[in-house]
Protein backbone atom coordinates (compact mmCIF):
# COMPACT_ATOMS: atom_id res chain seq x y z
CA UNK A 1 0.00 0.00 0.00
CA UNK A 2 2.05 2.92 -1.37
CA UNK A 3 1.37 7.27 0.24
CA UNK A 4 2.28 9.55 -2.41
CA UNK A 5 2.15 13.68 -1.82
CA UNK A 6 0.02 14.66 -5.24
CA UNK A 7 -1.90 17.55 -6.18
CA UNK A 8 -5.77 17.20 -6.81
CA UNK A 9 -8.29 19.19 -7.79
CA UNK A 10 -5.38 22.09 -7.93
CA UNK A 11 -5.36 21.05 -3.90
CA UNK A 12 -1.98 19.24 -2.55
CA UNK A 13 -3.10 16.06 -0.99
CA UNK A 14 -1.45 12.73 0.45
CA UNK A 15 -3.03 9.44 -2.02
CA UNK A 16 -2.94 6.53 -0.85
CA UNK A 17 -3.15 3.49 -3.10
CA UNK A 18 -4.93 0.67 -2.65
CA UNK A 19 -4.39 -2.51 -5.22
CA UNK A 20 -6.85 -4.88 -3.04
CA UNK A 21 -9.91 -2.72 -2.18
CA UNK A 22 -13.56 -3.54 -1.68
CA UNK A 23 -14.39 -6.09 -4.61
CA UNK A 24 -11.03 -7.42 -5.26
CA UNK A 25 -10.46 -3.78 -7.37
CA UNK A 26 -7.76 -0.94 -6.96
CA UNK A 27 -8.91 2.04 -4.89
CA UNK A 28 -7.32 5.12 -4.28
CA UNK A 29 -7.92 7.59 -1.01
CA UNK A 30 -7.11 11.28 -1.03
CA UNK A 31 -6.20 12.77 2.71
CA UNK A 32 -5.48 16.08 3.38
CA UNK A 33 -2.53 15.12 5.60
CA UNK A 34 0.47 13.05 5.83
CA UNK A 35 -0.76 11.47 9.02
CA UNK A 36 -4.16 10.56 8.14
CA UNK A 37 -2.98 9.06 5.23
CA UNK A 38 -0.41 6.57 7.42
CA UNK A 39 -3.32 6.23 9.59
CA UNK A 40 -5.60 5.09 7.25
CA UNK A 41 -2.58 2.61 5.73
CA UNK A 42 -1.95 1.26 8.84
CA UNK A 43 -5.66 0.42 9.41
CA UNK A 44 -6.02 -1.35 6.46
CA UNK A 45 -3.34 -3.87 6.90
CA UNK A 46 -4.00 -4.29 10.32
CA UNK A 47 -7.92 -5.48 9.34
CA UNK A 48 -6.31 -7.42 5.98
CA UNK A 49 -4.17 -9.55 8.46
CA UNK A 50 -7.31 -10.02 11.28
CA UNK A 51 -9.78 -10.86 9.03
CA UNK A 52 -7.30 -13.01 6.94
CA UNK A 53 -6.15 -15.12 10.39
CA UNK A 54 -9.73 -15.08 11.31
CA UNK A 55 -10.90 -16.81 8.14
CA UNK A 56 -7.97 -19.32 8.50
CA UNK A 57 -9.93 -20.51 12.02
CA UNK A 58 -13.34 -20.77 10.28
CA UNK A 59 -14.14 -24.89 9.91
CA UNK A 60 -14.73 -26.13 6.96
CA UNK A 61 -18.40 -27.00 7.12
CA UNK A 62 -19.14 -23.37 7.25
CA UNK A 63 -16.81 -22.29 5.33
CA UNK A 64 -18.08 -24.18 2.93
CA UNK A 65 -21.43 -22.74 3.63
CA UNK A 66 -20.00 -19.00 3.56
CA UNK A 67 -18.55 -19.99 0.08
CA UNK A 68 -22.17 -21.24 -1.00
CA UNK A 69 -24.16 -17.84 -0.12
CA UNK A 70 -21.63 -15.93 -1.55
CA UNK A 71 -21.88 -17.70 -4.72
CA UNK A 72 -26.19 -16.83 -4.21
CA UNK A 73 -25.30 -13.37 -3.76
CA UNK A 74 -23.08 -13.30 -6.83
CA UNK A 75 -25.84 -14.80 -8.89
CA UNK A 76 -28.37 -12.19 -7.51
CA UNK A 77 -26.39 -9.61 -8.89
CA UNK A 78 -25.03 -8.78 -4.98
CA UNK A 79 -21.74 -8.54 -2.90
CA UNK A 80 -20.90 -9.32 0.35
CA UNK A 81 -20.54 -5.54 1.65
CA UNK A 82 -23.50 -4.36 -0.34
CA UNK A 83 -26.03 -6.88 1.22
CA UNK A 84 -24.94 -6.12 4.53
CA UNK A 85 -25.31 -2.54 3.98
CA UNK A 86 -28.63 -3.19 2.61
CA UNK A 87 -29.42 -5.12 5.60
CA UNK A 88 -28.18 -2.22 7.90
CA UNK A 89 -30.20 0.60 6.70
CA UNK A 90 -33.45 -1.59 6.06
CA UNK A 91 -33.61 -3.18 9.30
CA UNK A 92 -32.27 -6.71 11.15
CA UNK A 93 -33.04 -9.90 9.56
CA UNK A 94 -35.62 -12.31 10.40
CA UNK A 95 -35.20 -13.71 13.68
CA UNK A 96 -34.29 -17.68 14.04
CA UNK A 97 -37.23 -19.19 14.98
CA UNK A 98 -38.74 -22.71 14.54
CA UNK A 99 -42.48 -23.55 13.16
CA UNK A 100 -43.67 -25.07 15.89
CA UNK A 101 -42.93 -21.77 18.22
CA UNK A 102 -44.90 -20.04 16.03
CA UNK A 103 -47.98 -21.85 15.41
CA UNK A 104 -47.53 -22.45 19.54
CA UNK A 105 -47.49 -18.54 19.97
CA UNK A 106 -50.58 -18.05 17.11
CA UNK A 107 -52.64 -20.56 18.58
CA UNK A 108 -52.40 -18.60 21.50
CA UNK A 109 -52.94 -15.67 20.84
CA UNK A 110 -56.06 -16.74 18.63
CA UNK A 111 -57.24 -18.31 21.89
CA UNK A 112 -56.94 -14.90 23.96
CA UNK A 113 -58.57 -13.21 21.04
CA UNK A 114 -61.66 -14.97 22.76
CA UNK A 115 -62.67 -16.93 19.11
CA UNK A 116 -65.31 -19.25 18.94
CA UNK A 117 -63.91 -23.02 20.23
CA UNK A 118 -65.22 -24.31 17.22
CA UNK A 119 -63.14 -22.44 15.22
CA UNK A 120 -60.09 -22.74 17.62
CA UNK A 121 -60.26 -26.77 17.34
CA UNK A 122 -60.63 -26.75 13.48
CA UNK A 123 -57.65 -24.29 13.77
CA UNK A 124 -55.56 -26.07 16.01
CA UNK A 125 -56.35 -29.34 13.56
CA UNK A 126 -55.27 -27.40 10.60
CA UNK A 127 -52.06 -26.00 11.94
CA UNK A 128 -51.00 -29.52 13.65
CA UNK A 129 -51.14 -31.17 10.38
CA UNK A 130 -48.91 -28.59 8.43
CA UNK A 131 -46.47 -29.19 11.43
CA UNK A 132 -45.79 -33.01 10.55
CA UNK A 133 -42.08 -32.92 10.04
CA UNK A 134 -41.71 -29.34 9.92
CA UNK A 135 -42.12 -28.45 13.35
CA UNK A 136 -38.43 -28.43 14.49
CA UNK A 137 -37.38 -26.19 11.00
CA UNK A 138 -37.09 -22.65 10.93
CA UNK A 139 -40.02 -20.82 9.46
CA UNK A 140 -37.96 -18.32 7.79
CA UNK A 141 -36.99 -21.73 5.86
CA UNK A 142 -40.59 -22.74 4.57
CA UNK A 143 -40.88 -22.25 0.72
CA UNK A 144 -43.81 -21.24 -1.32
CA UNK A 145 -42.99 -24.87 -3.26
CA UNK A 146 -43.07 -26.73 -0.42
CA UNK A 147 -46.64 -25.34 1.19
CA UNK A 148 -48.16 -26.04 -2.89
CA UNK A 149 -46.70 -29.47 -2.54
CA UNK A 150 -48.56 -30.41 1.14
CA UNK A 151 -51.63 -28.86 -0.11
CA UNK A 152 -51.72 -30.35 -3.81
CA UNK A 153 -50.14 -33.44 -2.91
CA UNK A 154 -52.77 -35.31 -0.05
CA UNK A 155 -55.53 -35.62 -2.37
CA UNK A 156 -58.18 -34.26 -0.53
CA UNK A 157 -60.86 -32.10 -2.80
CA UNK A 158 -60.43 -28.33 -3.24
CA UNK A 159 -62.81 -27.05 -0.95
CA UNK A 160 -60.34 -28.78 1.76
CA UNK A 161 -57.45 -27.71 -0.40
CA UNK A 162 -58.73 -24.05 -0.07
CA UNK A 163 -59.49 -24.47 3.51
CA UNK A 164 -56.12 -25.75 4.64
CA UNK A 165 -54.38 -23.15 2.41
CA UNK A 166 -55.71 -20.53 4.09
CA UNK A 167 -54.98 -21.52 7.81
CA UNK A 168 -51.47 -21.50 6.32
CA UNK A 169 -51.67 -17.83 4.92
CA UNK A 170 -53.36 -16.78 8.32
CA UNK A 171 -50.28 -18.50 10.23
CA UNK A 172 -47.98 -16.86 8.05
CA UNK A 173 -49.68 -13.41 8.17
CA UNK A 174 -49.09 -13.79 11.89
CA UNK A 175 -45.09 -14.50 11.47
CA UNK A 176 -45.26 -11.21 9.33
CA UNK A 177 -46.97 -9.19 11.96
CA UNK A 178 -44.50 -10.29 14.28
CA UNK A 179 -41.16 -9.68 12.70
CA UNK A 180 -40.47 -13.19 12.20
CA UNK A 181 -40.76 -13.45 8.57
CA UNK A 182 -39.94 -10.34 5.53
CA UNK A 183 -43.04 -12.12 3.49
CA UNK A 184 -45.58 -14.73 3.25
CA UNK A 185 -44.41 -17.90 0.73
CA UNK A 186 -48.32 -19.09 1.43
CA UNK A 187 -49.69 -16.27 -1.06
CA UNK A 188 -47.48 -17.48 -3.88
CA UNK A 189 -49.74 -20.24 -4.22
CA UNK A 190 -53.15 -19.56 -5.76
CA UNK A 191 -56.16 -20.78 -3.90
CA UNK A 192 -57.90 -23.52 -5.86
CA UNK A 193 -61.06 -22.80 -7.85
CA UNK A 194 -64.32 -24.00 -6.65
CA UNK A 195 -67.42 -25.33 -8.48
CA UNK A 196 -70.35 -23.04 -7.85
CA UNK A 197 -72.82 -25.71 -6.98
CA UNK A 198 -76.38 -24.81 -6.14
CA UNK A 199 -77.23 -25.15 -2.30
CA UNK A 200 -78.68 -28.70 -1.84
CA UNK A 201 -82.22 -28.37 -0.55
CA UNK A 202 -85.09 -31.41 0.46
CA UNK A 203 -88.97 -31.15 -0.88
CA UNK A 204 -91.55 -29.94 1.12
CA UNK A 205 -92.95 -33.70 1.16
CA UNK A 206 -89.23 -35.05 2.53
CA UNK A 207 -90.16 -31.94 5.17
CA UNK A 208 -93.23 -33.00 6.24
CA UNK A 209 -91.57 -36.77 6.19
CA UNK A 210 -89.07 -35.17 8.36
CA UNK A 211 -91.33 -33.36 10.79
CA UNK A 212 -93.42 -36.61 11.29
CA UNK A 213 -90.35 -38.52 12.17
CA UNK A 214 -88.63 -36.07 14.52
CA UNK A 215 -92.55 -36.60 16.24
CA UNK A 216 -92.52 -40.63 16.48
CA UNK A 217 -88.75 -40.98 17.24
CA UNK A 218 -87.41 -37.91 18.90
CA UNK A 219 -89.82 -35.04 20.13
CA UNK A 220 -87.52 -33.11 22.38
CA UNK A 221 -85.55 -31.63 19.17
CA UNK A 222 -88.59 -30.28 17.50
CA UNK A 223 -88.37 -26.82 18.21
CA UNK A 224 -84.60 -26.81 17.07
CA UNK A 225 -85.60 -28.24 13.65
CA UNK A 226 -88.60 -25.73 12.83
CA UNK A 227 -86.13 -22.75 13.78
CA UNK A 228 -83.76 -23.96 10.91
CA UNK A 229 -86.44 -25.21 8.37
CA UNK A 230 -89.49 -22.69 9.02
CA UNK A 231 -86.89 -19.26 10.28
CA UNK A 232 -83.83 -19.92 9.00
CA UNK A 233 -81.71 -19.92 12.03
CA UNK A 234 -78.54 -21.49 12.00
CA UNK A 235 -78.06 -25.05 13.33
CA UNK A 236 -75.64 -23.69 16.22
CA UNK A 237 -77.37 -20.63 16.76
CA UNK A 238 -80.31 -22.90 16.99
CA UNK A 239 -78.84 -25.20 19.34
CA UNK A 240 -78.08 -22.22 22.19
CA UNK A 241 -81.83 -20.48 21.72
CA UNK A 242 -83.66 -20.82 25.03
CA UNK A 243 -87.43 -20.50 25.52
CA UNK A 244 -87.43 -16.94 27.28
CA UNK A 245 -85.76 -15.89 24.30
CA UNK A 246 -88.51 -16.76 21.70
CA UNK A 247 -91.41 -13.88 21.96
CA UNK A 248 -94.96 -12.74 20.65
CA UNK A 249 -93.56 -11.82 17.61
CA UNK A 250 -90.06 -11.70 17.26
CA UNK A 251 -87.36 -14.78 18.28
CA UNK A 252 -83.78 -12.97 19.83
CA UNK A 253 -81.06 -14.30 18.64
CA UNK A 254 -78.23 -12.62 20.39
CA UNK A 255 -74.91 -11.60 19.53
CA UNK A 256 -72.79 -14.15 21.77
CA UNK A 257 -74.67 -16.68 20.13
CA UNK A 258 -75.02 -15.45 17.03
CA UNK A 259 -72.35 -16.54 14.45
CA UNK A 260 -71.33 -12.88 13.35
CA UNK A 261 -71.67 -11.74 16.99
CA UNK A 262 -74.45 -9.34 16.11
CA UNK A 263 -77.83 -9.14 17.68
CA UNK A 264 -80.69 -9.82 15.41
CA UNK A 265 -84.60 -9.96 15.42
CA UNK A 266 -86.50 -12.70 13.29
CA UNK A 267 -89.92 -12.15 12.81
CA UNK A 268 -92.40 -14.97 13.54
CA UNK A 269 -94.48 -16.30 10.66
CA UNK A 270 -97.88 -17.64 11.34
CA UNK A 271 -96.71 -20.88 10.21
CA UNK A 272 -93.17 -20.86 12.88
CA UNK A 273 -96.11 -19.91 15.60
CA UNK A 274 -97.81 -22.88 14.82
CA UNK A 275 -94.90 -24.99 15.06
CA UNK A 276 -93.50 -23.33 18.19
CA UNK A 277 -96.83 -23.37 20.61
CA UNK A 278 -96.83 -27.46 19.40
CA UNK A 279 -93.17 -27.59 20.41
CA UNK A 280 -94.16 -26.23 23.44
CA UNK A 281 -96.91 -28.26 23.92
CA UNK A 282 -95.09 -31.67 23.29
CA UNK A 283 -91.89 -30.31 25.77
CA UNK A 284 -89.70 -29.91 22.93
CA UNK A 285 -85.95 -29.01 25.05
CA UNK A 286 -84.74 -25.38 24.03
CA UNK A 287 -81.35 -25.03 24.50
CA UNK A 288 -81.18 -28.54 22.50
CA UNK A 289 -79.51 -32.11 24.32
CA UNK A 290 -77.81 -34.28 22.68
CA UNK A 291 -79.36 -32.77 19.02
CA UNK A 292 -77.14 -34.50 16.65
CA UNK A 293 -77.52 -37.91 18.06
CA UNK A 294 -81.39 -37.66 18.35
CA UNK A 295 -81.40 -35.96 14.50
CA UNK A 296 -79.59 -39.39 13.62
CA UNK A 297 -81.68 -40.95 14.95
CA UNK A 298 -84.77 -39.10 13.44
CA UNK A 299 -82.86 -38.90 9.69
CA UNK A 300 -82.84 -43.24 10.09
CA UNK A 301 -86.91 -43.24 10.76
CA UNK A 302 -87.07 -40.77 7.92
CA UNK A 303 -84.78 -43.04 5.35
CA UNK A 304 -83.31 -39.63 4.48
CA UNK A 305 -79.91 -40.01 6.33
CA UNK A 306 -77.86 -41.61 3.45
CA UNK A 307 -78.70 -38.41 1.13
CA UNK A 308 -78.81 -36.09 3.88
CA UNK A 309 -77.11 -32.39 2.43
CA UNK A 310 -74.86 -30.43 4.52
CA UNK A 311 -77.40 -27.35 5.71
CA UNK A 312 -80.03 -28.77 4.20
CA UNK A 313 -82.87 -27.31 6.98
CA UNK A 314 -81.83 -23.68 6.50
CA UNK A 315 -80.44 -23.78 2.64
CA UNK A 316 -84.53 -24.88 2.32
CA UNK A 317 -85.79 -22.11 4.07
CA UNK A 318 -83.71 -19.56 1.95
CA UNK A 319 -84.29 -21.07 -1.28
CA UNK A 320 -88.62 -21.11 -0.29
CA UNK A 321 -88.49 -18.04 1.53
CA UNK A 322 -86.77 -15.79 -1.56
CA UNK A 323 -88.99 -18.09 -4.30
CA UNK A 324 -92.17 -16.76 -2.63
CA UNK A 325 -90.85 -13.41 -1.93
CA UNK A 326 -88.49 -12.34 -4.54
CA UNK A 327 -86.77 -10.00 -2.08
CA UNK A 328 -83.15 -11.29 -1.41
CA UNK A 329 -83.12 -8.23 1.56
CA UNK A 330 -85.66 -9.73 3.53
CA UNK A 331 -84.78 -12.75 3.16
CA UNK A 332 -81.06 -12.04 4.08
CA UNK A 333 -82.17 -9.74 7.55
CA UNK A 334 -84.09 -12.73 8.90
CA UNK A 335 -80.66 -15.13 7.93
CA UNK A 336 -78.67 -12.98 9.65
CA UNK A 337 -76.65 -13.04 5.69
CA UNK A 338 -76.00 -10.75 2.68
CA UNK A 339 -78.03 -10.09 0.02
CA UNK A 340 -75.28 -10.49 -1.93
CA UNK A 341 -75.09 -14.02 -0.71
CA UNK A 342 -78.79 -14.77 -1.60
CA UNK A 343 -78.89 -13.76 -4.64
CA UNK A 344 -76.08 -15.10 -5.56
CA UNK A 345 -77.29 -18.88 -4.18
CA UNK A 346 -80.44 -19.43 -3.65
CA UNK A 347 -82.06 -17.33 -6.82
CA UNK A 348 -83.97 -19.73 -9.30
CA UNK A 349 -83.87 -23.31 -7.05
CA UNK A 350 -87.23 -23.97 -6.93
CA UNK A 351 -90.31 -22.54 -8.61
CA UNK A 352 -93.50 -20.22 -6.68
CA UNK A 353 -95.59 -23.14 -6.16
CA UNK A 354 -93.17 -25.31 -4.51
CA UNK A 355 -92.56 -23.00 -1.99
CA UNK A 356 -96.33 -22.03 -1.14
CA UNK A 357 -96.26 -25.70 -0.72
CA UNK A 358 -93.38 -25.59 1.52
CA UNK A 359 -95.28 -22.77 3.71
CA UNK A 360 -98.40 -24.82 4.32
CA UNK A 361 -96.56 -27.09 6.32
CA UNK A 362 -98.64 -27.51 9.51
CA UNK A 363 -98.26 -29.23 12.72
CA UNK A 364 -101.20 -32.37 12.86
CA UNK A 365 -103.67 -32.53 15.23
CA UNK A 366 -102.12 -35.42 16.93
CA UNK A 367 -98.63 -34.04 17.23
CA UNK A 368 -99.23 -34.71 21.64
CA UNK A 369 -100.77 -37.74 21.29
CA UNK A 370 -98.10 -39.12 19.07
CA UNK A 371 -95.00 -36.85 21.18
CA UNK A 372 -96.63 -38.57 24.48
CA UNK A 373 -96.87 -42.52 22.85
CA UNK A 374 -92.97 -41.82 21.48
CA UNK A 375 -91.62 -41.09 25.58
CA UNK A 376 -93.83 -43.56 26.74
CA UNK A 377 -92.41 -46.30 24.27
CA UNK A 378 -90.32 -48.96 26.55
CA UNK A 379 -86.67 -48.13 25.34
CA UNK A 380 -84.35 -50.42 23.71
CA UNK A 381 -82.86 -53.20 25.68
CA UNK A 382 -79.08 -53.36 25.86
CA UNK A 383 -77.96 -56.50 27.42
CA UNK A 384 -75.23 -56.06 29.63
CA UNK A 385 -71.49 -56.30 28.45
CA UNK A 386 -69.80 -59.61 28.98
CA UNK A 387 -66.67 -58.68 31.68
CA UNK A 388 -63.39 -60.44 30.00
CA UNK A 389 -61.87 -60.16 33.31
CA UNK A 390 -63.10 -62.03 36.20
CA UNK A 391 -61.51 -62.95 40.08
CA UNK A 392 -61.24 -66.50 38.47
CA UNK A 393 -58.80 -65.83 35.58
CA UNK A 394 -56.86 -63.34 37.93
CA UNK A 395 -56.77 -66.15 40.57
CA UNK A 396 -55.68 -68.99 38.07
CA UNK A 397 -52.77 -66.63 36.64
CA UNK A 398 -51.59 -66.41 40.31
CA UNK A 399 -52.07 -70.28 40.54
CA UNK A 400 -55.07 -69.24 43.92
CA UNK A 401 -52.23 -67.00 45.50
CA UNK A 402 -49.22 -69.42 45.41
CA UNK A 403 -47.63 -67.39 42.60
CA UNK A 404 -45.87 -64.01 43.15
CA UNK A 405 -45.36 -61.90 39.35
CA UNK A 406 -44.16 -58.98 38.32
CA UNK A 407 -46.48 -56.46 37.01
CA UNK A 408 -45.60 -56.72 33.47
CA UNK A 409 -45.40 -60.35 33.48
CA UNK A 410 -48.98 -60.20 35.12
CA UNK A 411 -50.58 -58.09 32.00
CA UNK A 412 -49.13 -60.20 29.41
CA UNK A 413 -50.86 -63.11 30.74
CA UNK A 414 -53.69 -61.69 31.79
CA UNK A 415 -54.13 -60.14 28.35
CA UNK A 416 -53.39 -63.81 26.93
CA UNK A 417 -55.84 -65.96 29.31
CA UNK A 418 -58.78 -63.16 28.89
CA UNK A 419 -58.13 -61.74 25.19
CA UNK A 420 -58.31 -58.17 26.63
CA UNK A 421 -56.27 -55.36 26.10
CA UNK A 422 -53.40 -53.84 27.70
CA UNK A 423 -54.55 -51.29 29.03
CA UNK A 424 -57.61 -53.02 30.70
CA UNK A 425 -55.08 -55.37 32.18
CA UNK A 426 -53.38 -52.54 34.02
CA UNK A 427 -56.21 -51.11 35.21
CA UNK A 428 -57.52 -54.62 36.65
CA UNK A 429 -54.15 -55.32 38.42
CA UNK A 430 -54.32 -51.44 39.68
CA UNK A 431 -54.58 -50.99 43.51
CA UNK A 432 -57.28 -48.86 42.42
CA UNK A 433 -58.96 -51.19 40.79
CA UNK A 434 -61.75 -54.19 40.94
CA UNK A 435 -59.67 -56.51 42.47
CA UNK A 436 -57.32 -53.92 44.41
CA UNK A 437 -58.62 -55.75 47.82
CA UNK A 438 -57.40 -58.99 46.55
CA UNK A 439 -53.85 -57.81 45.76
CA UNK A 440 -50.44 -56.96 47.13
CA UNK A 441 -47.20 -55.40 45.76
CA UNK A 442 -43.86 -55.80 47.40
CA UNK A 443 -40.44 -55.36 46.32
CA UNK A 444 -42.36 -55.40 42.65
CA UNK A 445 -44.11 -59.05 43.16
CA UNK A 446 -47.42 -58.79 42.60
CA UNK A 447 -49.42 -61.47 44.55
CA UNK A 448 -53.13 -62.51 44.61
CA UNK A 449 -55.06 -63.44 48.15
CA UNK A 450 -58.53 -65.34 47.81
CA UNK A 451 -59.82 -62.89 50.71
CA UNK A 452 -59.45 -59.39 50.54
CA UNK A 453 -56.84 -57.92 52.44
CA UNK A 454 -57.30 -55.08 55.17
CA UNK A 455 -54.88 -52.33 56.06
CA UNK A 456 -53.54 -51.95 59.16
CA UNK A 457 -53.94 -48.25 60.81
CA UNK A 458 -51.61 -47.62 63.71
CA UNK A 459 -50.71 -51.08 64.58
CA UNK A 460 -54.67 -51.86 64.30
CA UNK A 461 -56.48 -53.65 62.17
CA UNK A 462 -59.39 -54.22 62.03
CA UNK A 463 -61.45 -57.18 62.67
CA UNK A 464 -60.82 -59.37 59.79
CA UNK A 465 -63.08 -62.14 60.96
CA UNK A 466 -65.95 -60.60 60.56
CA UNK A 467 -65.58 -59.58 57.16
CA UNK A 468 -64.00 -62.98 55.78
CA UNK A 469 -60.65 -61.03 55.57
CA UNK A 470 -57.29 -61.48 56.35
CA UNK A 471 -55.00 -58.55 57.16
CA UNK A 472 -52.12 -57.14 55.31
CA UNK A 473 -48.65 -58.38 55.52
CA UNK A 474 -46.51 -56.30 57.49
CA UNK A 475 -43.07 -57.78 56.00
CA UNK A 476 -42.14 -58.93 52.44
CA UNK A 477 -41.10 -61.90 54.34
CA UNK A 478 -44.54 -62.57 54.97
CA UNK A 479 -45.82 -61.57 51.17
CA UNK A 480 -43.55 -64.43 49.84
CA UNK A 481 -44.44 -67.09 52.38
CA UNK A 482 -48.69 -66.34 51.80
CA UNK A 483 -47.60 -66.26 47.31
CA UNK A 484 -45.75 -69.35 48.21
CA UNK A 485 -48.43 -71.36 49.87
Amino acid sequence: MKIKKVVNHGIVRWRVNDPRGNDGKRERKFFETKEDAERYARQKTADREAYGIHFVTIPPSERASLGYQLERLRVLGWSLSAAVDFIQRHGKAPPSITLGEVATEFLAAKRAAGLRTRYLQTLRASINRFQINRRGRKISEITAAEIQEYIGQNGWAPSTMRSYLVDVRTLFAFAMKRKYLPDNPALAVDLPRLDENPPEIITPIQAKGLLDACLDTAPDILPVIILSLFGGVRRSEAEKIEWKEIGAEHIEVKAKKAKTRRRRLIPISAQLRAWLDCSRQIGGTLPAVNYADKLRRTLDRADMRTEWPQNALRHSFASYHYAKHRNENETAALMGNSPQMIFAHYREIVRPAEAETFFDIMPPLDALARARATRASRPRAIPPRAEKVTAEIIAAIFDGGRLALPRQKAVSALCARSGCKQGTAYLALSPNGRFGVRLQEVEGLLSWHPFSLVPEIRGQTHDATENNCIPFPSSPETVKTLALK
